[in-house]
């Protein structure tokens, strides 16, 4: 019989996990992809889906559905955080806590938007991205020389592992306009599940 302490326990450091990925925002500008190599498996079997925007957190629902849409015609059990989690105000830990509990998933995916900011048509020099922690990166690209500025929103996916609430999985793709992310939700989705699928991080029904 599983430990009940240890999971609350760990289903309380993935809360607070979630939350400080929520208010990081580094800004890469590459794609950049990892995979924790000390996870053997199985794969995921229920995924909770936390989709964040840096507008407002009403929006989230749309995209949480468009995910979760995509994640079940690959086959894939999947949630959406705002089935569990109120969308009028920024969950606490004791929140997310109890979020995850009840959904009952084995997996959370979170897809975060940072704020909409200028950037560069010009490109940047190349820095080195390593793993410092449980949910965060250090050494992100380093800005080059300025020319054409236009408006321009990075995302952040990570999949984390409820039992140990740890991440096993990150994918940062290149900026975004806010239209074009707007306009290519479903695309982002196919790509993110198919990421998961080649990993072999998603089980399918």
């Amino acid at each position: 019989m599983p430990d009940t302490s240890m999971l609350r326990r760990s289903i309380a450091t993935l809360a607070c996990a979630l939350l400080a990925a929520c208010a990081a925002a580094p800004s890469p500008t590459n794609v950049t992809t990892w995979r924790d190599p000390g996870f053997s498996g199985p794969p995921f079997r229920k995924v909770f889906v936390v989709g964040l925007s840096a507008q407002s957190l009403v929006d989230q629902r749309g995209f949480e559905n468009a995910m979760v849409a995509t994640l079940q015609s690959a086959g894939v059990v999947a949630v959406p955080g705002w089935q569990f989690v109120p969308t009028d105000r920024v969950p606490d830990e004791a929140t997310m806590r109890a979020a995850v509990a009840r959904s009952g998933a084995d997996s959370a995916l979170l897809v975060r938007m940072s704020d909409v900011q200028t950037e560069s048509t010009l490109a940047y020099s190349a820095g080195t991205v390593a793993q410092a922690g449980p949910n965060l990166y250090v050494g992100w690209y380093a800005p080059g020389v300025v020319s054409e500025n236009y408006q321009a929103a990075n995302i952040f996916t990570t999949l984390f592992d409820v039992a140990t609430a740890r991440p096993v999985w990150t994918y940062n793709p290149v900026t975004y306009s806010p239209l074009s992310l707007s306009q290519g939700v479903p695309a982002f989705a196919n790509d993110v599940v198919g990421r998961l699928q080649a990993d072999g991080l998603i089980a399918t029904r």
